[in-house]
């Protein structure tokens, strides 16, 4: 069974801009949006056509947080971030995708369940929604993703692609 998973910011506008919203739709059960992430893209720009490709093959929804979780506060993580890994321990079993090391390791200490934007995409590879992975780490650095070099060799090594 796929799990629901929560979009921070940063995982959402790099994987649209690389135009990998639609390869990763079918990833989840559904994608959870809090509504701070909804702003915060929102402010820079629009998020309808984001929303579109991920809702594509599951669903998505957008859902309010009434307060962040004091154990996320005391992180001092971006809105987004802290209200990303809020809903995601207000709804168990839900998964949370974030790029940012310091809310990484939150969610980690948290022991959620986390991907970022390299994990999805070694996700799709294996439920066979992409065949090589490469071109696409490529588009998701060339749309601002910034990944230590060695870290891609890594991945590629483990998936068969070096």
């Amino acid at each position: 069974m796929k799990r629901n998973w929560v979009f921070d910011a940063s995982p959402l506008i790099v994987l649209g801009k690389a135009e990998l919203l639609t390869t990763i739709s079918p990833l989840a059960s559904c994608w959870l949006i809090p509504e701070g992430v909804i702003q915060e893209i929102s402010q820079k720009s629009a998020i309808e056509p984001l929303l579109l490709q991920l809702s594509e093959k599951t669903k998505i929804k957008c859902q309010s947080i009434e307060s962040i979780q004091p154990l996320v506060a005391n992180w001092n993580l971006g809105d987004g971030e802290s209200e990303a890994i809020t809903l995601a321990m207000e709804n168990s079993g839900t998964g949370v995708i974030l790029d940012d090391l310091q809310a990484r390791k939150s969610a980690t200490v948290l022991n959620l369940p986390l991907i970022g934007s390299l994990g999805l995409i070694v996700k799709a590879k294996k439920e066979g929604l992409l065949e090589v992975a490469k071109p696409a780490f490529k588009r998701l650095i060339a749309s601002g993703l910034y990944v230590a070099p060695q870290l891609i060799e890594k991945v590629l090594t483990s998936i068969g692609e070096k």
